[in-house]
């Protein structure tokens, strides 16, 4: 029977869940099975910009950041312990970080209300830097010496800010999956052994202040 009566309180952790509630709770949804997104730190110098402008020019690689400044990276992959039913096959002994995952308060259900803003290509973040950081942006084309002139950014830029995600009511228990690395950061480019994924970290990340 349907009703306009808010749902009963359910403290329960995630983890104090049965299956079968998270089997009803996710029916029909595989959302947070098919992508990951992990913390990166907040770019502040040139080679820090180009590192991700290059990520975002592949395909499936994806960017948000997260009020006041949290970085993430995001990548579209499906997990391949999904079964044709889109069930979890190790379900069980699958990883804690899934567990711990909470289907009541998923993005299916409620808005990702602390985003800033979504890349979901080099020209978005561009875009976005040349608006935001104009100071930055100049810093990142001094330093980069292209030999073809960057075309101007597009006057409507397409990342996409935060109003445009939202799909429901607000919840403070709402969250993505995320994977925080070990912290690793330098003032300085690194090495050309060094990869990006070695790069990323936790970081504690702040508001930005605009380098004049």
């Amino acid at each position: 029977m349907r009703t306009d009566d808010p749902p009963p309180s359910d403290d329960r952790a995630a983890l104090d869940l049965s299956p079968g509630e998270n089997a009803d709770l996710c029916e029909g949804c595989v959302r947070c099975c098919s992508y990951l997104a992990i913390a990166i730190d907040s770019p502040r110098a040139s080679w820090e910009y180009d590192q991700w402008i290059w990520a975002l020019h592949h395909e499936k690689v994806s960017i948000y950041v997260e009020r006041p400044e949290a970085w993430f990276i995001h990548f579209e992959t499906r997990c391949a312990q999904l079964d044709a039913h889109g069930r979890c096959s190790i379900h069980g002994r699958h990883p804690v970080l899934c567990r711990e995952y909470d289907p009541r308060a998923c993005e299916r259900r409620y808005p990702l209300t602390d985003m800033r803003a979504w890349f979901h290509d080099a020209e978005a973040l561009e875009a976005w830097l040349a608006r935001e950081r104009p100071a930055h942006w100049a810093k990142l084309l001094a330093w980069r010496k292209d030999t073809v002139p960057t075309p101007a950014p597009a006057a409507s830029p397409s990342w996409i800010p935060v109003e445009a995600l939202a799909f429901g009511a607000g919840n403070p228990r709402a969250g993505r999956h995320r994977v925080k690395p070990a912290r690793r950061r330098s003032d300085s480019p690194p090495g050309a052994a060094d990869s990006a994924a070695g790069r990323i970290s936790a970081e504690p990340l702040l508001p930005v202040h605009e380098e004049l």
